[in-house]
């Protein structure tokens, strides 16, 4: 240390904090915009009605040669009620006066951020858990998630006549990295020419495989070092919520000299079509 340097002058030394504060949120809403959804004012279970999803089915095979003067024979049709018990999530964070009027940013917009945040992520986590369900699968725990999965999937979708345009929503692990899909398709060796090849070599993500629109999400919980992810139409999964999808709001406790900001959601999931979906098990590590 110098004389007269700025340790000799430490009680005039200017700290500034940058107002504008880094947030880190959630990679949220990927798999809810995805799903068949339905919303009422009041309800305690939603119900979505699958046709020609049972056991009794019309198809090209009830379709027969009539004779003249012959009756038709009858062909049984059923539904299924796949209904969704909805339960309220919430999460509140609360906010003392003393920190609100000593920080030097808006704790209440970025914490009511986090909030909504937090609660979309969790919708996602709810619909991610479904893939486990479906009864059609593609790929192996022990092995990286390659684009014959994907297209054995896209397969098994259409062999069910699946309607709507597939997603996929995967863990990270699942597209990039050692057992990504993307090591399938970009690697030292491979990496242009091709135009998803260069797609990835650029951007670092590919958008569309075999026909197949690709979501990344971290709402995923890894097992024996695999993960379940999936791909599926619209119609396979929904989620049904009552009032406000989301909800978040600030009440006042002034004996603590406090906001808290809370939010919540009233919802339920399910699966409706079950061969529209394909669980995607693979290793991720």
């Amino acid at each position: 240390m110098a004389v007269g340097d700025s340790g000799d002058f430490a009680g005039g030394l200017l700290e500034v904090i940058e107002s504008e504060a880094v947030i880190k949120f959630s990679e949220a809403n990927v798999t809810m915009p995805l799903v068949t959804l339905k919303g009422e004012p009041k309800a305690d279970q939603i119900t979505f009605i699958a046709y020609n999803a049972g056991s009794d089915a019309i198809t090209s095979a009830d379709v027969a040669a009539t004779a003249e003067g012959t009756v038709t024979p009858s062909t049984a049709l059923d539904t299924e009620k796949k209904t969704a018990t909805l339960d309220m999530y919430s999460v509140m964070a609360p906010m003392y006066d003393e920190a609100k009027l000593s920080n030097a940013d808006d704790i209440a917009a970025n914490t009511g951020a986090l909030i909504g945040n937090s609660l979309s992520a969790k919708a996602d986590a709810l619909l991610n858990a479904l893939f486990d369900g479906f009864s059609n699968t593609a790929g192996a725990s022990d092995a990286a998630l390659s684009v014959d999965n994907l297209f054995s999937a896209l397969s098994l979708l259409k062999q069910n006549s699946a309607i709507g345009q597939p997603s996929a929503v995967l863990d990270p692990r699942q597209i990039w990295g050692t057992y990504g899909v993307h090591n399938d398709l970009v690697t030292a060796a491979q990496f242009a020419g091709a135009g998803v090849q260069d797609e990835g070599a650029r951007t670092g993500f590919v958008s569309q495989i075999a026909g197949i629109n690709m979501h990344s999400s971290p709402e995923f919980t890894v097992a024996s070092n695999a993960v379940k992810g999936g791909v599926f139409v619209p119609g396979a999964l929904g989620m049904g919520y009552a009032g406000e999808m989301l909800r978040v709001e600030i009440y006042r406790e002034g004996n603590y000299l406090r906001d808290n900001i809370i939010g919540s959601g009233f919802w339920g999931v399910t699966e409706i079509i079950d061969g529209w979906g394909v669980e995607m098990h693979t290793k991720v590590s």
